[in-house]
């Protein structure tokens, strides 16, 4: 994950270039997958912050979401909507403050074991509002 900054300003936003900014997902094998602007590596961080569950990274006990631990719980459609919606905004403000969470919604879709996500989000200084879409199988 990129290093957590109290303000991003729009001077030092990377809007294209040959110099890579970070590293995306999904991993893969030999050379990973890099991101050379700004908006991408902090949409591949926001995507590796709801996906990792909490005490999942070692030294970082509190990194990631409850996103997981929800599936397991006994909750209807509409309460895991909101329980994702909390799970989610407490991480990104802890670990990525410079995020505005906007709309969450969840469909689960229990034939296949999965939750499809989709989390609406701005970032200061960009213009530009974006949508992350997760799908979460257990």
């Amino acid at each position: 994950m990129a290093r957590l900054v109290s303000k991003i300003q729009s001077e030092n936003l990377i809007t294209e270039g040959d110099i890579a900014v970070g590293i995306g997902f999904p991993l893969q094998p030999g050379t990973p997958i890099q991101n050379f602007t700004t908006a991408k590596q902090i949409h591949a961080n926001l995507q590796n912050l709801i996906l990792t569950m909490k005490g999942e990274r070692p030294m970082q006990p509190t990194f990631g979401s409850d996103v997981y631990r929800l599936l397991f719980e006994p909750i209807y459609d509409h309460t895991l909507t909101q329980a994702c919606r909390e799970a989610i905004e407490s991480a990104v403000e802890q670990w990525m403050p410079f995020v505005q969470v906007g709309l969450v919604e969840v469909d689960s879709d229990p034939d296949r074991n999965s939750v499809n996500i989709r989390v609406n989000y701005s970032v200061n200084g960009f213009e530009a509002a974006e949508a992350l879409n997760v799908t979460v199988r257990v």
